[in-house]
C-alpha cells in the first residue's frame, strides 16, 4: 500500500530538502503516472493530484487522491508502473522551491 510517511535521515552540510529525502523509496511526484487536476472551489479552484496508474487506492478499492501540498509526502517502497521524469532529488527539489514560491504569492506560508 501507498504510504505517507518518509522516513528522513539528516545530515548537517546538506539542505532541507535533501535532508527529508529517503532516496531509496519511490517518490511518486517524479512519476509520469502522478497528475495534476483542479478541483473547483467557492472561490479560485484548488490543486490536487492523482495516480493514473491507479496504485493509490482507499481500503474499499475507490482512488485515491491527494492534495496538491502534501506530494512530497506521497512515496512507496516499491511500484511496479513507476516510470522516473528525472533524477529524483533534483526534481523534487525544484519541486519544493516552486511549492514554497507558490505558497508566498497565495500569503499561505
Amino acid at each position: 500500500m501507498h504510504s505517507g510517511a518518509i522516513h528522513c535521515y539528516y545530515v548537517m552540510s546538506m539542505s532541507n530538502v535533501e535532508r527529508s529525502l529517503n532516496l531509496n523509496k519511490i517518490y511518486c511526484a517524479n512519476c509520469i503516472h502522478c497528475q495534476l487536476f483542479s478541483v473547483p472551489q467557492e472561490i479560485g479552484a484548488e490543486l490536487h493530484v492523482r495516480c493514473a496508474a491507479e496504485k493509490w487506492k482507499k481500503k474499499l478499492g475507490q482512488e485515491k487522491k491527494y492534495r496538491y501540498s502534501t506530494i512530497m509526502r506521497r512515496c512507496m517502497d516499491s511500484c511496479d508502473c513507476y516510470e522516473s521524469m528525472g533524477d529524483a532529488e533534483t526534481f523534487l527539489r525544484e519541486l519544493r522551491d516552486l511549492q514554497e514560491l507558490e505558497e508566498k504569492m497565495n500569503g499561505t506560508l
